[in-house]
C-alpha cells in the first residue's frame, strides 16, 4: 500500500473518475516466477480517488479472470453478462480488494493517457453495493490495526515509565 506524508482529501478536480469505475492499468506483478517484462494491461476497479498537495491519486483493485479461492471476502465479481457489458470486461472478472494500490492518475501504468486513466466501464448498482461492503471491511480492519498499534504504543510507554521507577 502507498503511504504518503501528507493527508489525502477527496479529489474534486477530476469528476469523471470516481469510485466504481473500471480502468485499464498495468498492475504490478507479485509473482516472482512471472519473469521480466511489462505487466499486461488489465481491468482494475477504482476503489476511491484522492488529492494531496495538488496531485490526484486513485486507489485501484486488481482485476483477474482467474477463479481462485484466495481473498474471497474482499472481491467484487462481475459475472452476469449485463453487468460485464456495463463494467467493460469481456469475460467474468474478479476485482480483488485485498490486492490494491494507490497510484498517481498520470502513472505510466495507465499507458500515458493525457487526460487521465482510460475508463472502460462502471459497476452497476448491485455491484456498487458489494464494493461498498468490501471497502467497509477494509476500513474496519485498518481501524482495528491502528487501534492495536496505539494500545501497544501506550503499553510500551507505560513499561518505560515504570522502568524508570515511576508508578
Amino acid at each position: 500500500m502507498y503511504h504518503h506524508p501528507q493527508p489525502f482529501s477527496a479529489a474534486e478536480d477530476h469528476p469523471s473518475l470516481q469510485r466504481g469505475d473500471v480502468v485499464l492499468f498495468r498492475f504490478p506483478l507479485n509473482n516472482k516466477n512471472a519473469g521480466p517484462g511489462v505487466p499486461k494491461r488489465r481491468p482494475c476497479l477504482v476503489l476511491s480517488t484522492f488529492s494531496s498537495g495538488g496531485d490526484r491519486f486513485v486507489e485501484i483493485a486488481y482485476g483477474t479472470s482467474a477463479d481462485t479461492r484466495t481473498n474471497r471476502s474482499y472481491e467484487v465479481i462481475v459475472n452476469h453478462p449485463t453487468s460485464r457489458e456495463e463494467a467493460g470486461p469481456t469475460k467474468p472478472t474478479r476485482f480483488v480488494g485485498a490486492r490494491r494500490i494507490i497510484v498517481h492518475v498520470n502513472h505510466s501504468g495507465f499507458d500515458g493517457q493525457a487526460d487521465g486513466p482510460e475508463i472502460i466501464g462502471k459497476l452497476d448498482a448491485p455491484l456498487l453495493e458489494r464494493l461498498n461492503a468490501v471497502r467497509a471491511r477494509i476500513e474496519a480492519e485498518a481501524d482495528i490495526v491502528a487501534h492495536h498499534r496505539e494500545e501497544k504504543s501506550a503499553e510500551q510507554a507505560r513499561w518505560e515509565h515504570e522502568a524508570r521507577g515511576f508508578r
